[in-house]
């Protein structure tokens, strides 16, 4: 997003007033914190944004590294002064470090709880395929995070419920899950595969051989 200074100060001269200031880059015009706040370098100042029009906005830019390296954009809508927020209660950094100089970084430093949790999400969503589930709603993102709990838990049921794979008691939910999921796409192959030659291939000792051969590796047709 395109992000502006404020607009000047009126000079007194005719024409219309600068709707904002110059536009401003977040590598050359944010000046980042002497040390890192928590894991990042921060800086922040107040700006005009085409998103949200006219309305001030503080922006925030974050980085791992003091002089280059890539940096991160946000957004907060919310002021320092506009929360009641006591931080002493915080047992670790850098809330509870909050002096004075780091108010201004309060409202980013709050998003880093929602911030996490987002992370754990989105990984969770590729951990299980479900990335192709955009879900924006406040219900659906609850029942995905049920459909996500439910999966994991038969992953760790499973095995002590079929003694077929009791060896995998002591292994990883991802270790089942990718044998399990190996399992399944071979079934699927093979259901299809007799189907098909059922209509095809009228042999009583053909379709005798393979339904043999799929029930050795126990598995049900």
């Amino acid at each position: 997003s395109v992000i502006y200074d404020l607009a000047p100060q009126p000079t007194g001269r005719r024409g219309r007033p600068a709707k904002h200031g110059e536009r401003l880059s977040i590598k050359e015009d944010f000046t980042l914190s002497a040390e890192k706040i928590g894991d990042y370098y921060m800086g922040v100042r107040r700006v005009l944004t085409n998103i949200f029009g006219q309305r001030e906005v503080l922006a925030y830019v974050t980085s791992t590294e003091k002089t280059g390296g890539s940096r991160r954009l946000f957004f907060s809508t919310i002021f320092p002064e506009q929360m009641q927020i006591f931080c002493a209660w915080q047992e670790k950094a850098p809330l509870n470090q909050t002096g004075s100089e780091r108010m201004q970084f309060i409202p980013l430093l709050c998003y880093t709880f929602r911030w996490n949790i987002e992370v754990s999400y989105y990984e969770q969503k590729s951990f299980w395929s479900l990335c192709s589930y955009m879900l924006r709603s406040r219900k659906g993102i609850e029942m995905l995070v049920n459909l996500i709990n439910i999966s994991y838990c038969a992953m760790k049921i499973l095995p002590y419920q079929e003694e077929s794979f009791s060896k995998y008691r002591t292994e990883s939910v991802q270790e089942f899950r990718f044998a399990l999921s190996e399992q399944i796409r071979q079934q699927v192959f093979y259901a299809a595969f007799v189907r098909n030659i059922e209509t095809s291939i009228k042999s009583s000792v053909v379709m005798k051989a393979l339904k043999q051969l799929i029930r050795q590796q126990c598995w049900h047709l």
